[in-house]
């Protein structure tokens, strides 16, 4: 399965099929769960990801929870800055940019930038979700893992978080989990439907939606399970 950079893929099936599992060992978030096991290979050009070290991994592969995760304790400045710190940037001046920059793309900046010393708790949902974005934006990773990032939030969130990665496709590669199969017609470029653990068809939206090769896809997309 080859995921095309430049563009949004969506990770559609049923609850439980691997979804979730799946993009996890996109960026080995799966080896923070005891005695988990890939066998395999994930490769980023010529690179396989399981070559390196799991932080460097996840500094190129970001990812966008389900649930809106920023740190409690930080203000919205230092959530997005957290990376970047961890990173070895020190540089306040660069760190000010890098923060702007960051919450500019996740269309968050004209919201935020008379409160970014407030705590990140004092946002609301949807603006939670765009900070935990630009938080992910901020080390400049080649590709955005997003997990169901909308199904948490209210109509007007969702249609924001859906129209920033039609802007963000373009700079980066998106993958994106969702049980709304609307939604992944409307963000995604290509489509793979999942169903019990195993990848059953993967290609064109469009296709997948209207003409799918498999009946399991077919049965899936017009309602009769799942």
């Amino acid at each position: 399965m080859n995921l095309d950079a430049n563009m949004a893929t969506a990770i559609i099936g049923p609850s439980g099929c691997g979804k979730s599992t799946f993009i996890r060992c996109l960026n080995r978030m799966h080896e923070t769960i005891p005695n988990a096991k890939v066998k395999g290979s994930v490769k980023l050009g010529d690179e396989d990801l399981y070559s390196l070290d799991p932080v460097d991994v996840r500094r190129i592969v970001g990812m966008v929870f389900q649930k809106p995760n920023p740190f409690p304790t930080m203000t919205i400045f230092d959530n997005v800055a957290i990376g970047l710190k961890l990173g070895g940037i020190r540089n306040k001046s660069e760190l000010r940019e890098r923060v702007e920059k960051s919450l500019q793309m996740s269309a968050l900046w004209n919201e935020v930038k008379d409160r970014l010393n407030k705590p990140a708790t004092a946002l609301s949902g949807g603006q939670q979700q765009r900070l935990c974005i630009a938080r992910a934006l901020a080390v400049e990773p080649e590709v955005l893992l997003m997990d169901e990032p909308a199904s948490a939030l209210d109509p007007i969130s969702t249609m924001r978080v859906e129209e920033l990665v039609e802007q963000l496709k373009s700079s980066y590669t998106i993958v994106i989990v969702t049980h709304n199969m609307q939604q992944a017609a409307r963000v995604a470029d290509k489509t793979a439907f999942f169903l019990n653990g195993e990848l059953i068809e993967f290609g064109d939206t469009t296709k997948i939606f209207t003409k799918p090769d498999d009946k399991r896809t077919e049965d899936y997309i017009t309602g009769r399970f799942g």
